[in-house]
Parts: structure tokens; C-alpha cells; sequence
């Protein structure tokens, strides 16, 4: 495997990783909004000062100053106040920032991560199957059946992506599951088309015709034989498709009709703050870079696996 396959790999590993892990990681909940005074928008690496009154009740301040045993004087925004002496105070950081509602960005983007992910993985494995099934059942049965799988396929291919999937969430309640299936619908046209065309190649392989001798079923000819034969193919377009799949989550999330407040996905984040880019950039940029970085890494792991994995006809191996 080369070394930026294993990047990739690494890339995400780690994120999946954090997102299965979000639960027990000491994360603040990312829907809620601690105080949209002292903490909006503030910039990574950010310290707050988190007061803690006698009562129990938690306050936060840009600014805390305290004289010998008196009372704490603490600023929120442009506005000081007294609070009791008894309070206990400390400094909280904030590594990515916050939001412009006060919220982490951190444990925004790691329980985004856990929402983008899981729609992208679970939408690449409905197109794959499908696009597989349709792929094999095609090459393999030709003829007639051939033709109206091919002429679905291109039809399904001249509408145009975007489109076709802001027009399916905008006839249903945007939903996790919606966004699924309606992105695992849309992109399974490319599989189709490629393994059809590897089946073909095959269909004419000793291997295949040994089995139709040994009277093989259909079905257990494309499961048995001929699958396995396209495991690099399969892998390959896997890994595309995933990436494909969280980047379209991330368009539809980024145009409302995706996965719905208040869950976080990275899409909905780089659309909370495309209107802040230039005094609050870190709300949009960052979810960005991680988008970007998952859908970069899928491809150098496609690369990895095209170049490195060759999987062998049944009677060639040993």
C-alpha cells in the first residue's frame, strides 16, 4: 500500500474512531447553548471564565477580576456585574472556538463527524449493493435483460444528481434515514455500469463456464464465482462512493434538506457560518477542512487499493 493510501487509511480510522467514541469523550452537548452572551463566536484556543455560584448554577464571563476577599466582578460582553465572593471560578478553553450561539465547535464537529459519516456509510453501502446487483444480474443474463437495466441506468444517469436529490427532500420531512436512501438511490448508476462491464469481460472465462457446466445457478455463478473475481473493482468503488456519499450529505445538510437541526452534521455547520466568514471564519472553515479531508482520504485509499489488490479467477488460486 502506498504511503498516501495509508494516510488515507489513518485519516479515517481516526475518524471514525472519534465518532463512535463521541458519547464517552468529555464533550459538552453540542445542541446546547451555555450562554450565547460570553461565549459567541469566540476564536480557537480561547479561554472563558466559568463561575460557578454558591446556589450551583454555572455563568460564564469574558473577563473576571476580583480584589483581597470582595465580591467577583465579571464582564459579559460590554457589561460587568457583581457576583458573590463565595463563587468559584475557572478557566475554561475552548479549543476550536464556539458557534455564533455560544456553542463548542469541538463537540460540534466530532458529534458531526458521528452524523456525516454514518449517512455517508450507510448511503455508499445502498448504492453498492444496488448498483452491484444490477451490475451483475445485467452481465450476466444479457440479451434482453441487458438492454432495460442498461436503458434504467442511463436514464437514471441524465438526471442530474443535485437536483433529483434536493427534489426528493424537498417532497419529505428531512430525516437521517431520508438523506440515506435518497443519496444511496442517486449514485448506485456508476457501480452499475462498471461491474456490468467486468461481468461481461468474465462471463467468457473458463472458470464461468465450468460452472454453467457443473449446472450452477445463476445466482450462485454471480455470488461464488464471479463476485469474488471483482473484489478489487467492488473495493475500489466502495471507497469512492463513501466519499462521494458524505460530500453529498454534506451539499443537502448545507442546504437545509439534509439531517435537521438540532443534530450537528458538517454541512449544516459550514452553512451556519458561510455569512461569518471574515470575523468569525473558524465556524465554517474548519468543518470544511474535515469534509474535505475525509473525501481526499477515500481517494488516495481508492488509488491504494486499485494499485495493490489483485484478486484472482476461482481456479487460479491455489
Amino acid at each position: 500500500m502506498t504511503r498516501a493510501a495509508r494516510l488515507g487509511t489513518a485519516v479515517i480510522g481516526i475518524w471514525v474512531a472519534v465518532a463512535v467514541a463521541a458519547p464517552v469523550l468529555p464533550l459538552t452537548d453540542p445542541a446546547v447553548q451555555p450562554d450565547g452572551v460570553a461565549l459567541r463566536t469566540l476564536p480557537p484556543l480561547t479561554h472563558a471564565w466559568e463561575v460557578r455560584l454558591p446556589d450551583g448554577t454555572i455563568r460564564y464571563a469574558n473577563e473576571v477580576r476580583r480584589e483581597g476577599t470582595g465580591p467577583i466582578a465579571a464582564r459579559r460582553g460590554e457589561t460587568w456585574s457583581d457576583l458573590p465572593a463565595e463563587a468559584q471560578v475557572r478557566k475554561r478553553l475552548f479549543v476550536l472556538g464556539t458557534d455564533l450561539f455560544g456553542r463548542d465547535l469541538l463537540s460540534r464537529l466530532v458529534w458531526g463527524a458521528r452524523s456525516s459519516l454514518l449517512a455517508g456509510g450507510l448511503a455508499a453501502a445502498v448504492a453498492l449493493l444496488l448498483g452491484t446487483t444490477i451490475g451483475l444480474a445485467a452481465g450476466l443474463a444479457g440479451g434482453v435483460t441487458d438492454r432495460v437495466l442498461m436503458r434504467i441506468t442511463d436514464g437514471a444517469l441524465a438526471v442530474p444528481r443535485l437536483f433529483l436529490l434536493v427534489l426528493l427532500a424537498a417532497l419529505y420531512r428531512p430525516s437521517l434515514p431520508l438523506a440515506v436512501l435518497t443519496i444511496g438511490a442517486t449514485s448506485w448508476m456508476v457501480a452499475a455500469r462498471l461491474v456490468r462491464g467486468e461481468v461481461l469481460t468474465l462471463s467468457g472465462r473458463p472458470f464461468v463456464h465450468a460452472a454453467r457446466s457443473a449446472g450452477a445457478t445463476p445466482v450462485r455463478i454471480a455470488l461464488l464465482h464471479v463476485l469474488p473475481a471483482i473484489g478489487t473493482l467492488v473495493a475500489v468503488e466502495a471507497s469512492l462512493r463513501f466519499g462521494q456519499s458524505v460530500l453529498l450529505e454534506g451539499s443537502l445538510s448545507f442546504l437545509g434538506l439534509g439531517v435537521p437541526p438540532p443534530t450537528p452534521t458538517w454541512g449544516g455547520l459550514i452553512a451556519e457560518g458561510r455569512d461569518r466568514l471574515l470575523d468569525a471564519w473558524w465556524i465554517a472553515t474548519l468543518p470544511g477542512i474535515a469534509l474535505a479531508g475525509v473525501v481526499v482520504a477515500t481517494q488516495w485509499i481508492a488509488d491504494g487499493v486499485r494499485g495493490d489488490i489483485v484478486i484472482r479467477p476461482r481456479e487460479e488460486r491455489p
